[in-house]
């Protein structure tokens, strides 16, 4: 598919960025898009579907949190020529989307899986664990910046994964043949507890940060202090209750089917993102 554009859908986030790096540095054209790009992308307007499928022969959908029209674009994406669809969901979004009670249709990382398997195209789904970004640029980089991480996540243990590692295979399986119909979990390769990962990083950056396990009510309530939206909350709630019941403890080989390696180890991450300045202040 060297000749084809290539779209990348959430361009400017953790995974999409460096997805769109890895394949502009093999050679490949690529179509990076969201809402701010010069092609604009947003999954609630189809109007802007069009501009950003012509020409594109594979395609990397990073579903939005909210329910999008996911049946319906992958339906564009099939009419536009698209030949191969990699969608991006999260590891056994299943047991999330049945414990909350819910639809697929709900939860849109499981949309976009459900939507790409069913679209009659040449499809594959990755579902990443949890990311080691998330300490470094994402959800807990603030609180570790001013010092004390606090999580509902007691007894929880984690084989977060490199982002690195998510886009390198993202863009195996979007430009190499033998992938079609395949689900590959991803996840570093040993799982660590949240006190482990923070006291790794603070070793590798030489700073003084702290971890604390607060129980789920009081998690939720800080939060509603905070001003999060409820739907939110509920969500998260429900995150760390499957994550504290193990579904997603367990190291996946999905990188090392892909890529013939191992994933990236959390400590050996952790040095590389100290060095580079994650944690300077």
């Amino acid at each position: 598919m060297s000749n084809e554009t290539i779209l990348v859908t959430g361009a400017t986030g953790k995974v999409g960025r460096r997805l769109t790096a890895l394949l502009r540095e093999a050679g490949h054209d690529v179509r990076a898009v969201s809402r701010s790009t010069e092609i604009p992308f947003d999954w609630h307007d189809d109007a802007t579907w069009g501009p950003a499928l012509d020409g594109v022969g594979a395609a990397y959908l990073i579903a939005p949190d909210e329910p999008f029209p996911a049946d319906a674009f992958a339906a564009a994406a099939a009419k536009a020529g698209v030949r191969r669809l990699v969608g991006q969901s999260g590891r056994r979004i299943h047991v999330v989307t049945e414990a909350a009670g819910l639809s697929h249709d709900a939860i849109g990382m499981h949309a976009v899986q459900v939507a790409v398997q069913g679209s009659g195209l040449e499809w594959t789904v990755l579902q990443p664990n949890n990311f080691n970004q998330n300490f470094s640029e994402g959800d807990y980089h603030g609180s570790l910046l001013a010092g004390e991480l606090v999580l509902p996540s007691e007894g929880i243990v984690e084989p977060f994964i490199d982002v690195e590692d998510i886009a390198a295979v993202a863009a195996a399986v979007l430009t190499e043949d033998g992938h079609h119909g395949k689900v590959y979990e991803l996840s570093g390769p040993a799982a660590v507890s949240f006190d482990e990962a923070v006291a790794t990083i603070a070793a590798a950056s030489g700073t003084d940060i702290a971890f604390h396990a607060v129980d789920p009510d009081g998690y939720a309530a800080a939060m509603r202090a905070e001003g999060l939206p409820e739907p939110l909350i509920l969500f998260l709630d429900l995150m760390f209750r499957v994550m504290r019941e193990g579904a997603i403890a367990d190291p996946a080989d999905g990188v090392a089917r892909v890529l013939g390696r191992e994933p990236v180890a959390f400590a050996d991450w952790a040095a590389r993102a100290a060095a580079e300045g994650a944690w300077s202040k």
